[in-house]
């Protein structure tokens, strides 16, 4: 759709294609010499375009399809505002559930890699303990329940929440004080052994733990990783879905829109194929070469300005 400057600024090109054509009209009987001067002819578009009889009914159609876009689009933003929240409502559950499955799961796959290295930490007390008259049990996990509990929910927000700041230093220093406590308790099993055989148990711990954080730490990252990855595909999923359940919507509007288009369309047809004609007819009236509708300075020129308009205004319609 083209408004009115853009009207007046088509015509331009089509009264100087207009012109250039009048240049030549006419059928020659002899060869002649060419005329000793060149006439020409100036007009304001935007002028002759007002003093149409259709010009009224055009500006009603402009004004009714500007109406109509800010109609369409204020509707649109508001819609796209209530689509917007509830997606954060729904994003936010969707988070909330993900990042519970994905606690469990840590927590899950963490202990079974634990077990693992507690049996192996297992067989190597048992095999020192065979050189000990007195036969020791050790306890693979000296902590109580809560204890525990509470060392997988520190391990939690460092690993996958990704606690920050204060907060994280706080998270790190009881998480060590449980781990120093089960230290603690762990040399209890290992009395009467040598210095040997306790630096031996205490190394072969030590990476255990070690192989456990490092487990754990990978764990979490490709959790973090997926849960992000399922973050930006329901943020997708949502535009589309909003796409989707407002295609009817969209269409009707923009068919709206479209016809108001086409009824533009055909009245600046009208009034430019009227303008063209009055412009032919009086250049051969004037013998003007060309009528210029655009340019920066009428220096010889006739302005042809009134006499259009006064026959355009005169067109019955």
């Amino acid at each position: 759709m083209m408004h009115r400057r853009s009207l007046l600024a088509a015509a331009v090109s089509v009264m100087t294609a207009l012109s250039l054509v009048l240049s030549g009209c006419g059928t020659k009987k002899e060869e002649t010499p060419p005329p000793p001067s060149v006439h020409y002819g100036v007009a304001d578009l935007e002028t002759l375009v007002k003093a149409h009889p259709k010009y009224s009914e055009y500006f009603k159609l402009e004004t009714e399809y500007n109406e109509l876009l800010h109609q369409y689009q204020t509707e649109r933003t508001k819609l796209i505002d209530v689509s917007s929240k509830q997606q954060k409502i729904n994003a936010a559950l969707a988070d909330t559930a993900r990042r519970t499955a994905a606690e469990n799961e840590l927590k899950t796959k963490v202990k079974a890699r634990e077990d693992e290295l507690n049996e192996g930490l297992k067989k190597l007390y048992d095999d020192i303990e065979k050189n000990h008259a007195s036969k020791g049990t050790m306890k693979l996990e000296t902590l109580t329940p809560e204890e525990r509990a509470e060392m997988a929910n520190l391990q939690m927000k460092l690993t996958v929440l990704g606690v920050t700041g204060d907060e994280k230093e706080q998270v790190k220093e009881e998480l060590h004080k449980l781990m120093d406590l089960r230290t603690a308790r762990e040399k209890a099993d290992m009395a009467g052994w040598s210095a040997d055989e306790m630096k031996q148990m205490s190394e072969a711990k030590e990476k255990a733990q070690a192989e456990l954080e490092e487990y754990s730490s990978s764990t979490a990252d490709e959790i973090r990783s997926r849960l992000e990855s399922e973050g930006e595909a329901d943020i997708s999923q949502a535009e589309e879905s909003f796409a989707e359940n407002h295609e009817d919507w969209d269409n009707e509007w923009q068919s709206r829109i479209d016809q108001k288009q086409k009824q533009m369309a055909a009245v600046k047809k009208e009034i430019m194929e009227d303008i063209e004609k009055e412009a032919a007819r009086l250049a051969s009236e004037k013998n003007l070469d060309m009528i210029f509708s655009k340019y920066k300075a009428n220096i010889s020129a006739d302005d042809v300005t009134g006499d259009l308009a006064g026959r355009i205004v005169n067109i019955q319609k």
